[in-house]
């Protein structure tokens, strides 16, 4: 049985920023032919928001077998730094002023060669120094979640939110294993993956702040042991929106994520703890 702890931590860079800055004056170049005075996106049925965000990460990850403690790996030092850009889709739509559906899905991947400079357990296998090895990462986000506006006024509503947060996490490390010849014989390594389903409670805000801008904020939390999970989340995001246009607007903000959970499967022995944080921006649409 494999057991697999992690941890993650992320840093924002500039260049999400150079792009926003560069994005919105092109906005506010076309501004006195798009304003729509009398346009309050509160009072809106329905909104979708595509965007990324960019960050430098910081990941630690072990992978043990069943008669040995694997090798913690620290992946970036490994197989080196750069930038990740994450995919994030956003969406609510108001059934009533007051039921609302929030729905939110991010995905990333990415793959890299290294040779190791030192021996590495994975799972059951030892992975000798000098080998050629592909490390691979990859999660998912997923969210459904019911909202109820406790407070709607014409500039601002307040809701509690109460859903469930998916979150699937995998790393994979292989290493091909070469006869005398140049052949290959077969494979070092694995996969090694956890996935954390937990409900989530919290609550959001909009404030209508003039001039088509809108700060929205929310806040989510969990805590609990359940069955094969014992885990906690907290996700805190706050961002300000300019709408200039009813169908569109463009947006920037702030995400830090967290998920810590323990899962005890027949099959499988898992612990993650993972953290991202970094600035985003994306497109805004209503309707």
């Amino acid at each position: 049985m494999k057991t697999v702890a992690l941890s993650l931590t992320g840093s924002a860079t500039a260049r999400l920023w150079a792009v926003g800055c560069a994005v919105t004056l092109l906005f506010f170049g076309a501004a006195p032919q798009v304003f729509a005075a009398d346009f309050n996106l509160i009072d809106q049925k329905g909104q979708v928001s595509l965007g990324t965000f960019l960050n430098q990460s910081d990941l630690k990850i072990r992978v043990d077998g069943d008669a040995a403690r694997g090798t913690e790996i620290k992946w970036e030092r490994t197989f080196g730094k750069g930038e990740k850009n994450r995919f994030r889709l956003d969406g609510v739509y108001r059934f009533t002023p007051r039921h609302h559906l929030r729905l939110m899905y991010t995905d990333y991947s990415t793959s890299r060669k290294k040779t190791l400079d030192e021996d590495v357990e994975w799972g059951d296998d030892l992975i000798l120094a000098g080998s050629s090895v592909t490390g691979s990462l990859g999660f998912t986000v997923a969210e459904a979640a019911y909202e109820y506006a406790i407070r709607t006024r014409e500039n601002l509503e307040f809701s509690l939110t109460a859903g469930l947060h998916y979150t699937t996490f995998e790393a994979k490390l292989v290493s091909d294993v070469q006869t005398p010849g140049d052949s290959l014989e077969g494979q070092l390594g694995g996969k090694a993956s956890v996935d954390a389903p937990l409900p989530v409670f919290g609550g959001r805000a909009m404030w209508g702040l003039g001039n088509s801008f809108y700060l929205d904020a929310q806040a989510q939390w969990f805590a609990l042991a359940i069955d094969e999970y014992d885990g906690s989340l907290l996700n805190y995001r706050a961002n300000v929106i300019w709408q200039p246009k009813r169908s569109v607007g463009i947006g920037f903000g702030y995400d830090l994520f967290n998920v810590d959970v323990k899962v005890k499967k027949r099959l499988f022995t898992g612990k993650m703890n993972w953290t991202y944080k970094g600035p985003q921006i994306f497109f805004n649409f209503s309707f």
